[in-house]
């Protein structure tokens, strides 16, 4: 799965290669810190599906505490957790991988 390339490309501000060691401060960031954080957020719009879209683009983000899912035109999903210590925010994705954001 591609999930980190579509996510960089929706957040529009990944560094790759730019992962912290996680330190005792970091915790589950909640939606709303997710949404302020992330550019583009508000341009997104919620579907029958539950899911919100861009127009234009085909996947589709759930953005949740400490989560954003990706779903993908082929009906796969992809989730990262997200954790901040309320300045920095990283992704983990599911191999444990980090990136900051």
């Amino acid at each position: 799965m591609r999930t980190l390339p579509v996510l960089a490309g929706f957040l529009a501000i990944m560094a790759p290669g730019m992962a912290f060691a996680e330190t005792a401060s970091m915790r589950t960031a909640n939606e709303s810190e997710i949404r302020q954080h992330l550019p583009g957020t508000s341009e997104l719009k919620e579907a029958k599906n539950g899911y919100e879209y861009r127009d234009g683009n085909k996947n589709g983000y759930k953005i949740t505490n400490g989560q954003v899912c990706v779903l993908f035109p082929s009906k796969k999903t992809d989730c990262v957790n997200v954790k901040t210590d309320g300045k920095r925010f990283q992704m983990i994705d599911k191999k444990g991988g980090r990136t900051r954001f």
